[in-house]
């Protein structure tokens, strides 16, 4: 049975007619989104898109060592969490895209409030996410699409190994934010040992801000 058509929202009906038209008005969002992401990448190359970054880049290097975040990198990677337990959390984490408890710890925290603070002061930002010596999520504002970032390159790139370095991702359209981004990785140093990575978006009306 349509439940549309059982609530006499039917294709047929004055509500059904409105309901489609907000179907074909999210549809037509998403695709203009999608849309102008794809534009974006082939509008900024690489190399103009590090020099638009550079200020930037600075930036979340600069957050990155906040005593706040490297005090609660630190202390997660004294938990160890084993591969199990991280695969159990990201699958509880992706099931819902609802803000559960454990979702809303990570923005409440000392360190998650410091990143919701950040991401509410500057615009051009559309997220951050703090993550341990795995990959698995210390902190994030908004939260993220989902709790394990070790087998993205944003993560892996940036940790190298535990020889960090700054990594620049490719302009795209976030899942989580559903705007178009790109994100800066910088790895979390303690007395010169990387020990984990901070994940920011920068939006791209900020690059296009800047271009002009």
């Amino acid at each position: 049975m349509n439940v549309f058509n059982g609530l006499g929202l039917g294709p047929g009906s004055r509500f059904g007619a409105i309901t489609a038209g907000l179907r074909n008005a999210c549809l037509t969002v998403v695709l203009a989104t999608l849309g102008s992401a794809a534009d974006a990448q082939q509008d900024i190359g690489e190399a103009e898109l590090e020099e638009l970054l550079r200020v930037k880049v600075r930036t979340v290097q600069h957050m990155a060592l906040n005593p706040l975040l490297v005090r609660a990198v630190r202390q997660q990677n004294t938990l160890r969490l084993s591969q199990e337990e991280i695969a159990r959390r990201d699958k509880a984490w992706r099931a819902t895209k609802e803000l559960t408890p454990f979702k809303l710890s990570l923005q409440t925290s000392p360190a998650g409030r410091f990143l919701k603070d950040q991401i509410q002061r500057n615009n051009s930002f559309n997220e951050a996410f703090l993550t341990d010596d795995q990959g698995a999520n210390v902190a994030a504002f908004p939260a993220t699409s989902d709790y394990w970032q070790g087998d993205e390159e944003k993560w892996s790139a940036s940790f190298n190994g535990g020889d960090g370095r700054v990594f620049i991702g490719s302009l795209e359209l976030d899942e989580s934010t559903n705007a178009v981004a790109a994100q800066v990785s910088a790895p979390v140093l303690d007395r010169g040992n990387t020990i984990g990575v901070l994940v920011v978006g920068v939006t791209i009306n900020y690059l296009q801000t800047k271009r002009q």
